[in-house]
């Protein structure tokens, strides 16, 4: 996806602190971590199962090594991280919660951002037999749809707290009627 249409990209940028230690699971060509070296001089790493985005991470200078992350990060220590970042990627997994179970062992957060399957477009979709849209890259249909009350209780059956959850419709906050108007999630959530 390009950066142009990455709406969550400003808003993780915002949530990690200056020097933090980062690690994005899923990172794709590395723009988030790019961003994040930039603009929050982090300490950065990256974890990808497609080889071409580790060569286009590695290509922009970046720490990348070519992993899957459902096979766990027994590779990192707990509390390796200060945010460990899963964005755009959850609904891609078979199983989300060993996933995120990993990230709140090996960082401190997590920052976790999806498309809002409960977004009024997406419903509508959904209803007139559009199906939910969005397709991997490969032409594979992603695994599941998540709405907002899905991931609250999801985070709950997991121990994770919810310190901050931001919602965008397209690059503006949705403040109000967030499960039909934001099209992007973001959750920052730290072991309860």
């Amino acid at each position: 996806m390009p950066n142009n249409q990455r709406f969550d990209l400003e808003t993780i940028v915002d949530l990690v602190p200056e020097g933090a230690r980062v690690l994005d699971l899923g990172c794709g060509d590395g723009a988030l971590l790019e961003a994040l070296v930039n603009q929050r001089r982090v300490e950065a790493r990256g974890v990808e199962i497609s080889e071409s985005g580790v060569r286009a991470a590695i290509g922009h200078g970046l720490s990348v090594r070519h992993g899957n992350i459902e096979e766990g990060l027994a590779d990192y220590r707990d509390q390796a991280f200060d945010y460990v970042i899963l964005s755009l990627t959850m609904a891609y997994l078979n199983q989300p919660a060993p996933v995120v179970r990993e990230m709140l062992r090996v960082g401190k957060h997590a920052i976790i951002s999806f498309d809002n399957a409960g977004h009024w477009r997406a419903r509508h979709r959904a209803l007139f037999g559009g199906g939910m849209g969005h397709t991997l890259a490969s032409g594979e249909p992603r695994v599941r749809a998540i709405t907002l009350g899905q991931f609250r209780a999801f985070a709950g059956t997991l121990n994770a707290r919810i310190e901050k959850s931001v919602f965008l419709s397209q690059r503006r906050v949705a403040h109000a009627f967030p499960s039909l108007l934001a099209t992007v999630a973001v959750f920052l959530l730290r072991k309860a």
